[in-house]
């Protein structure tokens, strides 16, 4: 009997449940299929929103082990000209879930273009990238604690939920803030960055340790004295 070499083997194949059947009935053995395993899939749902929480516009984080739970980052205020409340909410909003990616690190103050801004470090950038302006004649730093107040609370171990807005022109506008959250130990650490990590999600590049309630309700800055 002839034995055929590979390379004489008829072309015409047809398929079979074991393999590959040619014209001679010869079963030629075919690798098995595989199967990619599927990865999981990717949240694209934004962590940052500006919602109303106890009537004022808030930018919420919302983790995405915790679908359920909303945590409160921010209460912008109307700051004048173009930009209320509700502006300036979306676009921290939208800036920090720009920024979430690259992971988020530190809440800083800098100068851009000759104007004081609240900006954040990234894991990608350590470059600060800008939140907001600060409006002229406000100080950045109490600007920023002020905007974050829920963070700078949980940061500092205090247990006030907010700092009332104020208005330009108040010579001791320090004094008083400092006062109302129980003295100078404000003033430990002042100018430097809120460590944002505590405050986000693991998925999120974060520790997760500050995913609790909003702090306690404390004392509030009387409006009227500004």
């Amino acid at each position: 009997m002839k034995t055929l070499r590979y390379s004489q083997w008829p072309d015409r194949i047809i398929s079979t449940g074991m393999g590959l059947l040619a014209a001679s009935g010869v079963v030629l053995p075919v690798q098995a299929q595989t199967t990619e395993p599927q990865s999981a899939p990717v949240d694209s749902s934004p962590r940052f929103e500006c919602q109303v929480n106890n009537g004022q516009y808030t930018v919420m984080y919302r983790p995405t082990t915790q679908p359920d739970q909303a945590y409160p980052w921010a209460v912008p205020e109307d700051m004048g000209g173009d930009w209320p409340a509700e502006h300036r909410c979306d676009v921290i909003s939208e800036r920090l879930e720009f920024y979430r990616p690259d992971g988020l690190l530190e809440l800083r103050t800098d100068r851009l273009n000759g104007y004081n801004i609240v900006c954040v470090t990234t894991e990608q950038d350590n470059t600060c990238r800008i939140v907001f302006t600060v409006p002229p004649g406000q100080d950045a730093v109490v600007t920023r604690d002020r905007v974050f107040d829920n963070l700078v609370a949980a940061d500092q171990g205090q247990s006030t939920a907010g700092i009332n807005t104020f208005a330009n022109g108040s010579s001791n506008i320090l004094s008083q803030i400092e006062a109302a959250l129980g003295g100078t130990d404000l003033n430990r650490g002042r100018s430097n960055g809120i460590n944002l990590q505590p405050f986000l999600d693991t998925v999120d590049g974060g520790t997760g340790t500050q995913l609790r309630p909003a702090v306690i309700p404390g004392r509030r800055l009387n409006p009227g004295s500004f």
